[in-house]
């Protein structure tokens, strides 16, 4: 029995099996298992390592998991960018301004100077920045530019402008005694108390008719 080794005093190798005295392990490892001998003398470093990598894991998926939040908010916010900016609604109605037989320019640029663009109540129809009711040169052709289709009116155009038209006056004229504020839509007279919903291609004609005529008398 004297040749046995106490089972206290022998430890058996991790990696190959062998009992090895406990003495022993650490040159054991180094001899047989350089490789692994830092882990194998060393546990606690090894596991402070795998618990720093898995405190990481956490901080690594919420890092990700962010930059996608961030991805998705900045795509939604450029989806919303280019829906505001295309337009889905594009007419061309005309109108002439005659007051008492002579014919007044209608500006360029309503709804896009400042100066010629006072009312902002209709902004958010607008694409790039503008208004919705513009006119890009003294042609007479209002553009309607939205994007969003809905009805847009003469009214609506004026107060853009900064203009109006009622029984006292049309566009700034005003109206003599004996004298009449007309609206013509496509050669038709419409009351002042009634609004045009603008269509394509359509003519309006806002006018003092010459020699105190009555509307209904202009053709």
């Amino acid at each position: 029995m004297g040749g046995t080794r106490p089972l206290s005093e022998v430890d058996v190798c991790p990696v190959c099996g062998e009992p090895v005295k406990r003495k022993n392990l650490a040159r054991h490892y180094r001899k047989t298992h350089p490789k692994r001998a830092l882990a194998l003398l060393h546990p606690k470093t090894e596991t402070r390592v795998a618990r720093d990598a898995r405190a990481r894991r956490p901080r690594r998926i919420l890092f990700y998991a962010l930059i996608g939040i961030a991805i998705v908010l900045v795509s939604a916010a450029a989806a919303e960018v280019i829906s505001v900016n295309t337009i889905r609604m594009h007419i061309h109605p005309q109108l002439l301004i005659l007051i008492r037989g002579a014919s007044e320019t209608l500006p360029a640029n309503i709804g896009i100077d400042r100066d010629l663009w006072r009312d902002h109540s209709l902004d958010r129809y607008g694409v790039n920045g503008l208004s919705p009711l513009l006119t890009r040169d003294s042609s007479g052709t209002i553009h309607v530019e939205s994007n969003t289709v809905r009805d847009f009116t003469l009214y609506e155009f004026l107060s853009v402008w900064g203009e109006s038209i009622d029984y006292s006056q049309v566009v700034g004229n005003p109206v003599q005694p004996g004298e009449s504020a007309c609206i013509f839509v496509d050669g038709q007279s419409i009351p002042l108390s009634n609004d045009a919903v603008f269509a394509d291609l359509q003519k309006i004609i806002l006018e003092i008719p010459p020699n105190s005529q009555p509307c209904s008398a202009v053709s």
